[in-house]
């Protein structure tokens, strides 16, 4: 009995102990819903473990907003370009159809259409069109029936109140032979105006493979007309005087006077284009693009290149004892100047020019008149070759001085130097084509058919009336 109680006392105890603490476990306070209270912990508590499911998520929407941004720029780089290359594109296509449409106007139709293919991105309907224009009007030429026209100028009358200070004196020489700037820059609209374009004679004749000069067939546009143009004398010395040459001797009054009242030279400007120098009345010397026959034509097919067919000019008929373009024999022995009038001629040359020789000496006594000499003849012409054909190149186009036709051995001689295109002064002479050459008459455009050709002049070229200079002299064979 007395062993029973103090192990009933300590089962007590351990029961009370038990007891108390699962009453402070679970007192309010100490305890969650999960279990016991955790007892509070002293020192650095760790960081609390972030959410990953949302930082997914805008790492996700944020990712998603740049690839949109870097995807507008791209369309909108994309599409900045696009407009780039359309406009450059419209661009190109404009310069094409313009290019196109002066190289029509000209007559060149087969480089039009080349031209308007070349580039297939810029082909649409506006050059599709042009193509089929151009098109129909090679297919609708026609062959030019009548008589081709010829008409030569001599260099232009620039000051006329320094060559004729009383305009009411008759005067002869330059009065006759030549035309004022005023009427040549009133005389090109009319030849346009009348259907006439500019034509290449070496297109008007040429020799079949048997050596058999023949005269060609002419297609152009209806309503048009081949007109051949020369000019005499580009030498600018005109007070220069041929003083005798009997027998292929004798000499020239070299004497140099400046051209006052007409230009003085031909020159190349900066950029390399024909220009002429003039002195005015003042005595200053200026460059001008009008101041002869040659760079006023330049001038004004550039404006209207339906004026010319396929870029051609006319004919520029040098003789050689006064030099070239202002430039004298003796200053041509010196390398730098002589480099200067080959670039001169080859730039004329480019621009659609053809060379002609009208002599060297232009001496009608013994030479290019009834009393021609042959011996005279075939000096001269060698004398040419030798001093301006250099210069000028290889021609084949002779222009007689005097318009004097000639016959037998002298124009054998001619025929034997490879001239195979003659040309006279004789507008009612028709072209005469034989088996070696071809004959072509010329009308001289100056005071004296200004005066004594009018019908003539008023039915195939020009209104007289219209174009003379009010200022001009009276004519003394008028």
């Amino acid at each position: 009995m007395k062993r029973t109680i103090p192990i009933l006392l300590v089962l007590i105890i351990i029961v009370g102990i038990w007891l108390t603490s699962q009453f402070w476990a679970f007192a309010p306070g100490n305890a969650d819903d999960n279990g016991p209270v955790q007892q509070p912990v002293t020192g650095p508590q760790p960081e609390p473990e972030p959410d990953t499911d949302i930082d997914d998520t805008e790492r996700l929407l944020a990712e998603e907003r740049e690839a949109e941004r870097l995807l507008a720029e791209q369309e909108e780089e994309e599409r900045r370009l696009a407009e780039l290359l359309e406009a450059e594109r419209i661009a190109k296509r404009e310069n094409v159809l313009e290019e196109s449409r002066v190289l029509f106007s000209g007559y060149f139709y087969d480089e039009a259409i080349s031209l308007l293919n070349a580039d297939l991105d810029i082909i649409n309907h506006e050059t599709q069109s042009l193509e089929a224009e151009i098109k129909d009007a090679k297919d609708n030429l026609v062959r030019f029936e009548g008589d081709v026209k010829h008409i030569f100028f001599h260099s232009l009358i620039l000051y006329p109140e320094v060559l004729f200070p009383n305009r009411n004196t008759p005067t002869g020489g330059i009065n006759e032979g030549f035309a004022f700037q005023s009427e040549l820059l009133l005389i090109l609209p009319q030849l346009l105006e009348r259907g006439y374009i500019l034509y290449n004679i070496n297109d008007i004749f040429s020799k079949d493979s048997s050596g058999i000069m023949r005269q060609n067939d002419i297609y152009l546009p209806p309503g048009k007309k081949p007109l051949v143009l020369s000019i005499d004398d580009p030498s600018y010395h005109y007070g220069q005087r041929f003083v005798s040459n009997i027998g292929g001797t004798g000499g020239f009054d070299r004497t140099r006077r400046p051209a006052v009242g007409l230009a003085n030279r031909v020159v190349r400007d900066e950029f390399g284009e024909l220009a002429t120098e003039v002195i005015t009345p003042q005595r200053e010397t200026i460059l001008t693009y009008d101041g002869d026959v040659h760079v006023a034509v330049d001038a004004f097919v550039k404006e209207h290149p339906e004026f010319s067919f396929r870029g051609s000019k006319g004919i520029i008929a040098a003789t050689g004892y006064m030099g070239i373009f202002g430039y004298d024999l003796p200053d041509l022995r010196n390398e730098e100047i002589r480099q200067e009038v080959i670039a001169i001629c080859d730039k004329f040359k480019e621009n659609g020019w053809l060379f002609a020789s009208h002599s060297y000496s232009h001496n009608r006594t013994g030479f290019w008149g009834p009393e021609s000499n042959p011996g005279n003849i075939r000096w001269d012409i060698k004398r040419w070759r030798e001093e301006i054909e250099p210069l000028v190149g290889k021609t084949n186009i002779f222009i007689a001085p005097f318009g004097f036709l000639l016959r037998g051995e002298g124009m054998n001689v001619i025929l034997d130097n490879d001239f195979d295109i003659y040309c006279t002064v004789d507008f009612n002479q028709p072209i005469n084509v034989h088996n070696t050459h071809a004959v072509m008459g010329r009308i001289e455009i100056g005071g004296y058919s200004l005066n004594r050709y009018v019908n003539t002049l008023n039915r195939d070229f020009f209104d007289v009336a219209s174009v003379k200079d009010p200022s001009r002299p009276p004519i003394l064979s008028s």
